[in-house]
């Protein structure tokens, strides 16, 4: 039994150590390689991508904005309709709510969460 275990340990350790080495070679990808004007490109590319993905995140960043503002004035348009009447539901940006007011007033206690639904933060 230790003759087997010896044998397997000395023909994995030879199979190991003629395997040829699958790793890059550090020299291939060094930056101590580059002159300094392919590093100042290299530089200038990178500053460029940051500065457009940062102009992306502001672009999105506005358009939510804006949805968000849209979304809240219909919210608003919604809760002081005239026609509403009591036991009415009325979905808004914070979720559905129920309108338990009186019909000829609007005032922001008039609302509450309607039944079976969850408000939105």
């Amino acid at each position: 039994m230790v003759f087997r275990i010896a044998m397997l340990l000395a023909t994995t350790s030879l199979a190991a150590i003629s395997a040829p080495c699958f790793s890059q070679e550090l020299d291939d990808h060094s930056d101590s390689a580059l002159t300094r004007e392919q590093w100042q490109q290299r530089l200038e590319k990178a500053r460029q991508r940051s500065e457009e993905f940062v102009a992306n995140a502001r672009a999105r960043t506005k358009a939510a904005e804006e949805f968000d503002q849209k979304d809240a004035e219909a919210s608003e348009r919604a809760m002081n309709d005239p026609t509403l009447q009591r036991g009415d539901i009325v979905a808004t940006d914070r979720g559905l709510l129920l309108f338990t007011g009186k019909d000829e007033e609007r005032r922001p206690g008039d609302f509450r969460l309607a039944p079976n639904s969850t408000s939105r933060p």
